[in-house]
């Protein structure tokens, strides 16, 4: 698909292997930024059961995501370990306001989602394997050797030379300050802007 025209916002796509800490880093930011009109942070639309594993998503069937695809209602989408996820097409609305959309994805739509939305960022979420593999157990979604499974085939950094790296092996609060530092650095924000985007505290858009 061709890029989309008049792109005044700022896409921030989240990726790193599982167990990596994406959401908690997301939701870390999500709720630093609650009322700020400029960011959004989009729903994506899973062929999983509501409430399971903890993610909040819009839930779908396989047979109902195959319909609202074929419809246009997403942005992207991609397939990962038996489910198949996406991004609502809303997202182009937001980004042609100016807005800024942050969003958990997987490196197979780095290259479709960059060239229909120019000037996106990727962040890669890192953490040490022991401590992936331990949040993997309690998160509490499959066994040990479907984890097992899920390191067999990891996703790996992807190979842009732009790709920020966002280490999640300490505290929470550390890895989301970095993020909302990424994010306000790559939208070059003054100091007066920054200011704000950092002490944001009103109800939440999503």
């Amino acid at each position: 698909m061709p890029a989309i025209a008049k792109v005044k916002g700022k896409l921030i796509l989240v990726s790193g292997p599982s167990g990596a800490g994406k959401d908690a880093v997301i939701d870390g930011v999500h709720r630093r930024l609650a009322g700020d009109p400029d960011t959004v942070f989009p729903l994506r639309t899973i062929s999983r059961p509501e409430g399971f594993g903890g993610e909040i998503h819009v839930a779908v069937t396989p047979a109902q995501f195959d319909r609202l695809r074929r419809r246009g209602a997403f942005a992207f989408c991609w397939g990962a370990g038996g489910l198949n996820y996406a991004v609502p097409a809303s997202i182009e609305s937001d980004l042609t306001a100016g807005r800024t959309v942050i969003v958990n994805v997987a490196s197979a739509v780095f290259a479709e989602a960059r060239a229909r939305y120019p000037g996106s960022l990727i962040v890669w979420v890192t953490a040490p394997p022991e401590l992936r593999r331990k949040r993997l157990l309690a998160r509490g979604r499959e066994t040990a050797a479907e984890i097992e499974e899920r390191f067999r085939f990891a996703e790996e950094l992807p190979p842009y030379e732009d790709v920020e790296i966002l280490a999640n092996d300490g505290s929470l609060d550390t890895a989301v300050n970095a993020l909302m530092t990424l994010v306000a650095d790559s939208l070059d924000l003054p100091a007066a802007k920054r200011g704000r985007f950092f002490g944001a505290t009103a109800s939440s858009r999503v």
